[in-house]
């Protein structure tokens, strides 16, 4: 690894790659030799997420539903069959079951209608 002009080069079997290090203020030094930690800048992100969607991937959120405990236990062996996640099997079964409705009824099935409040 080489240094030039505070910017590290280094080789590697993986292919090469250069990294630029900004320089530390005396302030920032400072509070590193006494054992305080210098916060980095936090990255915005486009969307921040709250409530039940925290924590979540992107265009996900939680909601709990009861469901008996003999579809637990089958929703677990499906999974366990196939190899695949609970939640992936639950998805897919809902994406199924959803279908299935909008082929019946519609797709206006799956829209809320939209309610206006008139004060």
């Amino acid at each position: 690894m080489t240094k030039k002009n505070d910017t590290y080069n280094s080789a590697s079997a993986f292919g090469s790659f250069s990294v630029e290090i900004e320089p530390k203020t005396s302030v920032e030094t400072g509070m590193e030799a006494a054992g305080i930690t210098v916060p980095k800048a936090e990255q915005p992100t486009e969307r921040e997420q709250k409530g039940a969607a925290a924590g979540c991937k992107p265009g996900c959120t939680r909601k709990t539903y009861v469901l008996p405990y003999e579809l637990i236990d089958k929703l677990a062996a499906i999974a366990a069959h196939t190899r695949q996640k609970e939640v992936g099997v639950v998805i897919d079964l809902l994406r199924k079951g959803i279908a299935n409705y909008e082929y019946q009824y519609g797709p206006q099935i799956t829209t809320l209608p939209k309610v206006s409040v008139i004060s």
